[in-house]
């Protein structure tokens, strides 16, 4: 019914957009109203009181159609949506024309032919495959029940739907809109005993054109609606998928919920000018289906949920995920995080991807217009809390559901990761056990097949918590409850100190390892590559420390590793420098000339000097001069000798006068004792210049040491051949890494 009021005439309608009840259309007359009665309206009541409706509209629906799809929300990605509403369109159709029929699946046919452009612009995908022409549209046809009178009054009515117990929102049509030019559609239908045609053309430029009912010649057979989809739009068609295999597996995976429903799905087929066989979506859900599919209820705050758990044979491009429906479509995924759900997971029958489909009428009133996605919060906190639902507490109550049906697959993937971990901690990072020991099962899960790098940075942050855990557990310790009983408070100190062990023991293991690996890359630096080319001196140089870092760059515990040379120098208690020129240290004032140029031959010729002590008269000074594996022609003079050259390095420091970090001289610098190592490999001319040093041989045949009490050098000297580094630093460190079980083949 209608009443002027304001202006305008309030007209009772339905659907226009987002209306009901009654809207107001601006008349001035009624002769205004009269002309628009004309042009399609139709008056059900009598006198000045008369029912207008949406087809008397018509006009003004279309005169906001284009608006409503410029505002309409459709992601590129989803580019295939539009053909996924035609197909879904086309089911129905069908369910309509069969209502009687128990199971449709002998019943309809639907055929989809992918439309490519005539010329040959596409990429060249290789060798024995078919340059890719560009998609340009699709063609959807099936045997429904066609246009009839109610079907194409409801076309015509947008945001109106006959529908919405299927979930439908009348709002599919746009879709066609925003992805392609125009949209024509032609279709047969039955009404009155009389077989009719109908046949128009809906676009965004001309909206909707056509339509009038022909009577037909054609036999029941005929019936149905073609729908052509044409003028992709590039950003879309760039968007999606490009194969018919492709875009075959994403239909399927849109209208799965047909599949596995007990009233079936029409004969879907996939054509392409390209594919040499068409695609049958039945056959393509009978290979990809593993194990059939399983219905479960539950409930989420008092409102019912329905989940269809399905198994997929494994695909590369298919991950586990809980998909969200509405009106028995698909709508959103989100992937599975379930302990021992892993991208490899098998049962009895070889391996699949699980997918959770979920329905209910509560994600039916939440989707979006644009059926993109949901109106729901991911989480909720605080005042609505217990009543409001949102996507966790529907993934939360699903979860003992999914893990039910997965069963022993999962069991066997859990088992299988905790023995992954344990070989991994075992042989190659023991330091972790300590750790693990107090990580249970349900803690901690290891895919079976995640590499050694992921599994030390799982393990690492596992550490890390367990460490802030016991730094606040802690504190908690120092401030025991007075209510406590002497026997509960000793019994929770007793367990932290147990845990505040482990910690520690896998600090130290972690050491432990870490020289391992150090002992291992040293190893490797000083032999030949496969050009018979020996690393850099720098190479060994930066694994004992760093170049251009001194002590207050680097943790205590992983300065240096000077301890490949002397397990005193593991632990320096004052300074220590690498690559830092003498002009440039604290603890002396030594400058001049020389200074550049030893700063200038930092690729051969770089010292780590450092005093071991707090400014005392008891202080020593320590230089270390490195060379290059294998070097040959050492000479005389500080050029060419790397005695010599460190001891320059000494005398430089002492001329300079030994001083504190901060500044204070200590005394009798010229005085210290001195200790040089020189790491070089024994040649014959290394040898010489040892020998001429008045040095010793060790036993072992591997190194020269000696002491020099002359009166300008007081010197404790060692040269070391980098084999006999390693073979001395192995030994030392070789009983702790026998009990990590880190021993060197």
């Amino acid at each position: 019914m209608s009443w002027r009021k304001r202006g305008c005439w309030w007209i009772r309608v339905d659907h226009l957009p987002g209306e009901a009840g009654y809207t107001c259309l601006p008349l001035s007359t009624k002769k205004t109203r009269k002309v628009l009665l004309r042009r399609g309206a139709s008056s059900e009541d009598a006198g000045d009181v008369e029912h207008v409706t949406l087809r008397g509209w018509r006009d003004f629906l279309e005169s906001s159609l284009i608006g409503q799809v410029r505002n309409f929300n459709l992601p590129k990605k989803n580019g295939l949506i539009p053909l996924f509403e035609a197909v879904v369109n086309s089911i129905h159709a069908i369910e309509d024309r069969y209502s009687q029929a128990s199971d449709i699946s002998e019943l309809g046919e639907i055929t989809v032919h992918i439309v490519r452009e005539t010329e040959q612009t596409g990429l060249d995908l290789g060798p024995g495959r078919k340059p890719e022409r560009a998609i340009v549209g699709f063609t959807v046809a099936d045997n429904g029940i066609g246009f009839n009178s109610e079907n194409w009054k409801v076309f015509n009515q947008l945001h109106f739907t006959n529908k919405r117990e299927r979930g439908c929102r009348g709002v599919g049509r746009l879709t066609w809109l925003k992805a392609f030019d125009d949209v024509s559609i032609t279709s047969r239908f039955n009404e009155g005993g009389t077989l009719k045609a109908r046949a128009f053309r809906f676009s965004g430029r001309d909206e909707v054109t056509g339509g009038e009912p022909i009577d037909e010649k054609a036999k029941d057979q005929d019936i149905g609606t073609t729908v052509q989809l044409m003028g992709f739009r590039s950003g879309y068609a760039k968007a999606v998928e490009k194969t018919a295999e492709a875009i075959a597996g994403k239909l399927l995976e849109h209208t799965l919920w047909y599949y596995v429903r007990s009233a079936g799905v029409p004969r879907i087929v996939i054509t392409d000018d390209q594919a040499e066989e068409p695609i049958e979506l039945n056959d393509l859900f009978d290979a990809h289906m593993h194990g059939g599919s399983d219905h479960k209820a539950f409930t989420v705050k008092g409102v019912q949920f329905d989940i269809t758990h399905v198994k997929f044979r494994a695909r590369a491009d298919r991950k586990h995920v809980l998909a969200f429906c509405a009106g028995q479509r698909l709508v959103a995924e989100q992937p599975l995080e379930i302990r021992g759900l892993t991208a490899s997971v098998s049962d009895d029958d070889g391996p699949f991807r699980y997918a959770g489909y979920i329905v209910s009428d509560f994600l039916d009133g939440r989707v979006f217009t644009e059926r993109t996605g949901f109106d729901l919060e991911e989480e909720i906190d605080g005042l609505f809390a217990d009543t409001e639902i949102s996507r966790a507490d529907i993934r939360n109550a699903a979860s003992p559901l999914i893990i039910e049906f997965l069963g022993e697959s999962l069991q066997a993937n859990i088992q299988a990761g905790r023995e992954r971990l344990d070989e991994f901690v075992t042989k190659k990072a023991p330091h972790y056990l300590p750790i693990l020991r107090h990580l249970g099962d349900e803690e901690i899960f290891i895919d079976p097949s995640t590499n050694d790098a992921q599994i030390d940075r799982e393990l690492h942050s596992r550490k890390y918590q367990t460490e802030q855990q016991l730094l606040a557990e802690g504190e908690k310790l120092l401030k025991p409850d007075l209510s406590d009983s002497v026997e509960s408070y000793s019994q929770r100190v007793a367990e932290y100190m147990d845990r505040l062990q482990s910690v520690k023991q896998s600090d130290l293991a972690a050491y432990v390892t870490h020289r391992r690996v150090v002992l291992d890359l040293l190893n490797t630096a000083i032999k030949a590559n496969a050009d018979g080319k020996y690393e850099r001196e720098s190479v060994i140089h930066n694994l004992i420390m760093p170049m251009g870092t001194t002590n207050e760059d680097l943790s205590q515990l992983r300065a240096s590793n000077l301890w490949l040379l002397n397990e005193r120098l593991a632990f320096h208690q004052h300074y220590l420098g690498s690559d830092k020129s003498l002009s440039a240290t604290p603890i002396t004032g030594a400058g001049g000339g020389k200074e550049p140029d030893l700063a200038a031959l930092n690729v051969y010729d770089n010292p780590h000097a450092f005093s071991d002590t707090n400014g005392s008269a008891q202080a020593t000074i320590t230089i270390v001069e490195i060379k290059k594996p294998m070097l040959k022609g050492q000479k005389p003079g500080e050029e060419k000798d790397p005695i010599e050259q460190a001891l320059g390095y000494l005398r430089r420091i002492r001329d300079g006068g030994v001083m504190t970090k901060t500044g204070r001289q200590i005394p009798n610098a010229r005085d210290l004792p001195g200790y040089v190592y020189v790491l070089a490999d024994l040649t014959d001319s290394m040898r010489q210049r040892c020998e001429y040093a008045t040095l010793n041989e060790a036993p072992d045949g591997q190194s020269y040491f000696g002491w020099n009490g002359s009166k300008n050098i007081k010197a404790y000297i060692e040269v070391i051949d980098f084999g006999g580094l390693l073979d001395a630093a192995s030994e030392r460190n070789a009983a702790f890494f026998e009990f990590l079980g880190l021993s060197r083949s």
